[in-house]
């Protein structure tokens, strides 16, 4: 019962719409209907603007910092490192990985929709592995500025991470849910995939 409810806990954590809200505060009642029609830091920049994106970006990243942080923490003051944990505990801490990403992609408070995935994806794999996120942001870096597509960049990013945090970790169970969250965050990237195929993408602006 407890890891249950952890991980629900985790998922509502995820779902909050941050998004939803800053647009509905700021006068836009249906941000899905604006710009993208994303539910995501990216569309709130393009549709309200910058400073409310970057808001919304800390936020999201937040939500999935905060409940694998926390779990974590409680190993580390218990004296079980990531590297000394039991198979139950690794599938716990996997589940508490994935379930702030799930939250945020289908969100209870939204009728199951949501963003994309990229910045609480972020904050999860900020919380288990600075090291592999700040290569993967390095990567996002290089192929937004060549490509100016910022679905490009996270698409590929996206797709990176898991082998980035098993060369940090070397933690096959850590992988795993990376692998389900980076195969998440392509699937709800599809329509920007058929956008880049077909040369309708959105651009950032210079």
């Amino acid at each position: 019962m407890y890891e249950i409810f952890f991980i629900f806990g985790a998922y509502l954590i995820g779902s909050f719409p941050t998004s939803a809200i800053i647009a509905k505060l700021k006068g836009v009642p249906d941000l899905t209907k604006e710009g993208s029609g994303n539910l995501g830091a990216t569309n709130v920049s393009r549709v309200i603007g910058k400073k409310f994106g970057l808001i919304t970006l800390l936020i999201d990243a937040g939500k999935g910092f905060l409940p694998v942080f926390l779990v974590l923490e409680s190993y580390r003051r218990n004296g079980s490192a990531l590297q000394f944990m039991s198979a139950k505990d690794l599938i716990f801490l996997s589940l508490i990985i994935i379930a702030p990403v799930a939250g945020h992609c289908f969100s209870v408070f939204i009728k199951f929709k949501g963003g994309k995935g990229v910045a609480t994806g972020l904050g999860v794999f900020l919380a288990v592995s600075p090291e592999a996120v700040l290569i993967a942001f390095l990567i996002f870096l290089a192929i937004l500025f060549s490509s100016k597509y910022v679905s490009l960049a996270s698409i590929v990013s996206a797709f990176f991470m898991p082998f980035l945090l098993f060369y940090t970790l070397k933690n096959i169970y850590i992988f795993a849910a990376s692998m389900f969250i980076a195969a998440l965050i392509i699937y709800k990237h599809y329509p920007n995939i058929k956008r880049l195929m077909n040369g309708t993408e959105n651009r950032i602006k210079k």
